[in-house]
């Protein structure tokens, strides 16, 4: 009989822990997918400039490079996560600076572009036949 009793205590114990468990058990939130918030024209010019004012001098902090855009360094962080979140426009920041360094490059000013039409000749060592 005590063992019995021991057993319809412990069944008892479990099942008022497993409607526990399910009463308070924290279910799954649905956060609906909202586009990520958007970045004007303007502001992803502002973000092109600082970089690029940033590539002319090595030195320049973001501090410094900032401070004639009237923008803290918090809301240019917020913008910049913002346009790190869209990869569209993180393709447009790379291609606008990458175009800027290409322009400005001695190295790429100094290359001479082939002429179209002309061809390239190569010089071919020939090996003596054998016998």
């Amino acid at each position: 009989m005590k063992k019995r009793l021991r057993l319809l205590t412990l069944l008892c114990m479990l099942v008022v822990v497993g409607v526990l468990a399910t009463v308070f058990h924290p279910q799954a939130e649905e956060v609906s997918e909202s586009e990520p918030p958007s970045v004007s024209e303007s502001d992803l010019q502002l973000y092109i400039k600082v970089y690029a004012a940033m590539q002319d001098d090595h030195d320049l902090t973001i501090d410094n490079a900032i401070k004639s855009s009237q923008m803290s360094l918090d809301d240019f962080r917020q913008l910049e996560r913002r346009i790190q979140n869209q990869p569209r426009l993180v393709e447009r920041v790379r291609e606008a600076l990458l175009e800027r360094v290409k322009a400005n490059s001695t190295f790429a000013l100094s290359t001479a572009t082939p002429t179209p039409g002309e061809p390239h000749k190569v010089e071919k060592h020939q090996k003596p036949k054998k016998k």
